[in-house]
């Protein structure tokens, strides 16, 4: 998520819990240093389900997802070199 984005996040926060935020450039340098490794669309996603059932502004740990390792992709090779590892012996597919 880039910083307009940040900010574009923040002000739809404020349309949904009005009167709540007082957005200046510190806050919106406080999310974005969090939020820049989000994807925008899918912290919108969020926002949305968390405004469905709460009447109170999110803060960042509301939005954010750190990534967790069982999500990253690791190529066939890699994972056939584990297993080998693993086993001690070369690991054998079979089609």
């Amino acid at each position: 998520m880039d910083k307009k984005q940040t900010g574009l996040l923040l002000q739809k926060i404020d349309r949904m819990f009005p009167n709540r935020l007082k957005l200046t450039p510190e806050l919106l340098e406080d999310w974005h240093e969090y939020m820049e490794s989000q994807d925008y669309d899918v912290v919108i996603e969020r926002l949305k389900k968390y405004g469905a059932n709460n009447t109170f502004p999110p803060s960042i740990a509301h939005l954010y997802e750190e990534k967790r390792p069982e999500h990253q992709k690791y190529d066939a090779s890699k994972i056939d070199q584990w297993e080998a590892e693993a086993s001690g012996g070369p690991v054998q597919r079979y089609s």
